[in-house]
């Protein structure tokens, strides 16, 4: 519902105003004071502040300014008994759309709220359509079906609703910004700012006023404030990447402002409230990372309560070929030429490598293969790299019956161990196989010991 905050220290005029405005059936808060309004306006988000420019405790100038601080896209009227124009033109300067002259012309403020009313109800049609695209082209990125990506596909639906702090695990690579931004449109905050930050590729002299902001005079510079990173992700969501390499000092602020809710601009003196979501990413161990010092243990557990770890493409290697055709599809779209596709041949050659790189690597790959297969309507093993192109020999060993079956087993085998905690005790028993025997065959399929394993 559209919301009006009325603040005038005249009571009649307050309470008048409120009534017609209910009437006209839109959602109205008071306040008597700049104070009340500044409080009301730190808590609650308006569409439109309509403010007395004089009062006893503050004037309609804090009241602009205030709100071009908490709440930028708030709409600001101000209502004045004096034709002062100088005032006039410092609370426009401030941030105020318009004013208007006391008493009150009711039929001029009610043609200026539908406007701003229809503008609103513009912005969010377009808004949604904007969230309809993204979701559609999002679909298209969290692609597979897979156990491992079906499971994250699910964990994402049923963590979306929820305000906690997630920490998104996995390999360079393996599409953890995709997922952070699939978590938002699904989330009540879609309607909001994604803001994304990686906090590894910045440098630590400036990350600081990146995700704080800064005050006028903070440094050598800073010639006006600006708003941080966290300040503008307000009511959205803020993704930080590589978190486990935001410096010990920039650490402790960042768990402040998760606790308190706010954030303190670099030369500030008063903190800024904020309603962020926090995404977090990682392909560190940061329980490690806690164990050996680099990482705080109060942010680790601040950041990390729920985790969706994304799984390798090794892990799930049936989802290759699916993949291998949508880049396919992307770079044909790209460089304005028919799709090409893939032989049988090549398709297995891609699901022989190990992959170091992930989905990361495989688009680049189908890039430099779509593009040394020009004058083709096939992709073929030669346009591969080497590396990949030599795997398995002529081929025929990789597809008997016993490679298929050891390569269920490996991925049963992970996916318990991974159920299980990394507890082998536990796992062998879910199996069905004794603990020596689990240990045989782990051996004999290469599998890795996990690092939490019992």
């Amino acid at each position: 519902m559209f919301s009006i905050l009325v603040v005038d220290d005249e009571q009649t005029q307050r309470e008048t105003l409120a009534e017609i405005l209910r009437e006209k059936g839109f959602q109205v808060a008071l306040a008597s004071s700049a104070p009340e309004a500044l409080e009301q306006i730190s808590q609650q988000l308006f569409n439109v502040i309509l403010t007395d420019f004089r009062m006893p405790g503050g004037s309609g100038l804090d009241v602009v300014r205030s709100a071009a601080q908490f709440c930028p896209e708030t709409a600001c009227i101000v209502m004045t008994a004096y034709a002062d124009v100088n005032s006039v033109i410092e609370a426009m300067r401030l941030g105020a759309i318009d004013y208007l002259l006391k008493p009150v012309n009711v039929d001029a403020l009610l043609r200026r709220l539908n406007v701003l009313q229809d503008r609103h109800d513009l912005q969010r049609e377009v808004q949604f359509l904007r969230t309809q695209i993204n979701r559609t082209q999002l679909s298209n990125s969290l692609v597979g079906e897979s156990v491992a990506m079906t499971q994250v596909r699910n964990l994402i639906r049923q963590v979306a609703e929820a305000q906690g702090t997630v920490l998104i695990t996995g390999e360079s690579g393996t599409g953890k910004e995709v997922a952070a931004r699939q978590l938002h449109q699904d989330s009540p905050r879609s309607q909001r700012r994604f803001v994304a930050v990686n906090c590894g590729a910045i440098p630590e002299n400036l990350l600081e006023s990146e995700l704080f902001g800064y005050k006028k005079g903070a440094f050598t510079g800073a010639t006006g404030d600006k708003d941080g990173l966290l300040t503008l992700a307000h009511e959205g969501t803020m993704f930080l990447d590589e978190i486990g390499e935001l410096p010990k000092n920039l650490q402790v602020k960042l768990l402040r402002a998760l606790q308190e809710r706010e954030v303190m601009p670099v030369g500030g003196t008063k903190p800024i409230k904020i309603d962020v979501r926090i995404i977090a990413a990682t392909n560190r161990n940061l329980e490690d990372d806690v164990e050996s010092g680099v990482f705080r243990k109060d942010l680790y557990y601040r950041i990390n309560v729920i985790e969706i770890k994304m799984p390798a493409l090794r892990e799930r290697r049936e989802d290759i070929p699916v993949l291998a055709q949508i880049f396919l599809q992307r770079v044909a779209k790209q460089q304005g030429r028919a799709a090409k596709q893939l032989t049988n041949e090549t398709i297995r050659q891609l699901m022989l490598y190990s992959w170091p790189g992930n989905v990361r690597e495989l688009e680049n790959v189908i890039e430099r293969a779509f593009i040394l297969s020009r004058d083709s309507e096939w992709i073929e093993v030669s346009a591969l790299p080497v590396g990949i192109q030599s795997l398995g020999g002529d081929g025929s060993d990789s597809l008997t019956l016993e490679n298929a079956i050891n390569g269920f087993s490996r991925q049963h085998i992970g996916k318990i161990l991974d159920a299980c905690g990394g507890d082998k005790k536990e796992a062998a028993r879910t199996l069905g196989v004794g603990l020596s025997s689990l240990y045989r065959k782990m051996e004999e399929l290469g599998i890795a010991a996990r690092s939490n394993e019992t």
